[in-house]
């Protein structure tokens, strides 16, 4: 065993290869990491929020590789969801971990990083939330680990509300890398597709947005009905504008371009990705069309 450099907190490790190692915390989650991870947390001394910021992503994105890179561009640059947002995440995981309605499961550290909290006294600040909406009910003990939590009728009602909050949306948000040469797929694929399906396609493509999440990109998010990510040169954004939508309940459309497959991060691997080629493109524009038709049904804005 040996200490998270994100919570401290006692964990499992393995090295996967010379440079990389594999951790598996009990608040965090699994992700992988440079082998020299300590090194760079400690030289870039990240604040208690900081670290509960990217506690908190690593935890919604299980598998994720942490690199010097990402590390500076993306992860120490991650913004505090609203308060309401995080109760609602840790409603949504308390939920997710009861066998049935009525269930009580008892507290564990991912209940911390899941309300993107500092400490127990900021989760216990969430739970008082939950517990004053009724939607979730505490049966509190002498240690908060000994405390077990019961999703409520109103905290069910709360999450059907979640999944119906898009369902009459006609948008459909791409997240992608909008370097200059992959502009023709999503003029000549990804835009089409979603359009021919009756759907509007939105993107936020302004150079300073790759690798940076900000309150536009979240707002439209919320506002789409579906999410279509395409995966190629792995930017940061994408990962977490894909893992916002599936955390909301929203449908994710993976792509990726065939020969960067293997490079995809692990955890996201299980899902059924369409591959594409430059000289396939109008074959992913059919696929997609596809898909997002199979799924929702021909949208209000077909012609």
């Amino acid at each position: 065993m040996e200490q998270c450099p994100i919570c401290l907190n006692k964990c499992k490790s393995n090295m996967w290869s010379r440079d990389r190692k594999y951790l598996d915390c009990p608040q965090c989650g699994k992700y992988t990491a440079d082998a020299k991870i300590e090194m760079l947390i400690g030289r870039r001394r990240l604040t208690q929020r900081q670290k509960a910021n990217i506690s908190g992503w690593l935890a919604e994105n299980e598998g994720y590789e942490i690199t010097s890179e990402n590390l500076d561009n993306f992860l120490i640059k991650l913004k505090l969801p609203s308060f309401i947002d995080r109760a609602d995440s840790l409603l949504c995981h308390i939920a997710a971990r009861s066998d049935f309605a009525g269930a009580s499961i008892q507290f564990d550290k991912s209940f911390i990083s899941r309300a993107w909290c500092v400490n127990e006294e900021e989760l216990q600040a969430v739970t008082d939330y939950l517990i004053t909406t009724k939607r979730i009910f505490v049966i509190i003990e002498s240690q908060i680990w000994l405390n077990k939590y019961k999703v409520l009728a109103n905290g069910w009602i709360r999450l059907e509300e979640l999944s119906k909050t898009n369902s009459k949306s006609s948008q459909g948000f791409v997240a992608m890398c909008f370097s200059d040469d992959l502009k023709s797929l999503y003029e000549e694929a990804i835009a089409p597709a979603i359009s021919d399906a009756g759907y509007l396609p939105h993107k936020v493509d302004l150079r300073e947005h790759n690798d940076k999440i900000d309150d536009e990109i979240i707002a439209q998010i919320r506002r789409s009905k579906f999410v279509v990510a395409d995966f190629t040169r792995h930017r940061g954004g994408v990962y977490f504008e894909a893992g916002f939508a599936k955390g909301l309940g929203l449908e994710v459309f993976w792509l990726c371009e065939k020969d960067d497959l293997k490079n995809l991060h692990f955890d996201i691997r299980q899902y059924y990705f369409i591959e594409w080629t430059n000289d396939n493109k109008e074959e992913l524009k059919r696929r997609l069309t596809l898909r997002i038709e199979g799924l929702f049904g021909k949208g209000p804005e077909k012609s």
